[in-house]
């Protein structure tokens, strides 16, 4: 399943960062840690050696939203609206600590391309380019990266079977070519790693094991 080498063509390439936000680590215990999620920071930057572009997404989410659960033990209850399936901890609230990305990443202004999301009290979106589930509201990614000539992206970030997942089938869908780099994202369930890197392969996407799979030319 994994390539051992992929080749890829600089000037056609991009990468992004999906979420890789303090509220998604041990920083912010409170909101929603991914074991090991300060580990995929220097991946992340390998990742933006292969590009010519770099892009990050990042929740920006109002206090007191819909999808926020009462108590921890309230989490992942289906709440029924129809921008919000189910209930979180409340996470990367705008202006605390946990909307910050992760330490040793460039700073915000220093990547060519950034989406904010989640900013509706109404609203929970996993995915990076869309703002609603039935994808009619872009956040402007994909316009994006059309517009540079993008023909391949290289996808890291948190969490993999959440945002990152539901980022990879929006850019399948927009057309194109994703190359899944492991060791730059981490899941928050890890034992279904093995099953969604399986899935997302069969659809299409390249995954790799890390960086060094990588070859930018």
């Amino acid at each position: 399943m994994f390539l051992q080498v992929v080749n890829v063509e600089k000037n056609k390439t991009a990468s992004i960062d999906v979420d890789p936000q303090k509220g998604f680590s041990e920083l912010c215990p409170n909101e929603l840690p991914v074991a090991g999620a300060l580990e995929i920071v220097n991946e992340l930057i390998e990742n933006h050696s292969k590009a010519q572009i770099r892009l990050v997404s990042r929740d920006m989410h109002p206090s007191g939203a819909a999808w926020e659960a009462e108590q921890p033990e309230n989490m992942l209850e289906p709440v029924g609206l129809p921008e919000v399936d189910v209930k979180w901890n409340p996470h990367c609230i705008v202006g605390t600590l946990g909307a910050e990305l992760l330490p040793g990443l460039p700073a915000i202004r220093d990547y060519d391309f950034q989406i904010n999301k989640g900013m509706d009290c109404d609203a929970h979106p996993y995915g990076a380019f869309y703002h609603d589930q039935a994808e009619a509201l872009s956040t402007g990614g994909i316009e994006y990266l059309r517009s540079k000539k993008i023909e391949t992206v290289i996808v890291g970030g948190l969490a993999l079977d959440f945002c990152v997942k539901k980022s990879i089938d929006q850019l399948l869908g927009a057309g194109f070519k994703v190359i899944l780099n492991l060791a730059s994202t981490r899941a928050v369930f890890p034992e279904n790693t093995d099953n969604l890197a399986v899935e997302l392969n069969d659809k299409g996407v390249i995954v790799v094991k890390n960086s060094n799979s990588i070859v930018s030319e």
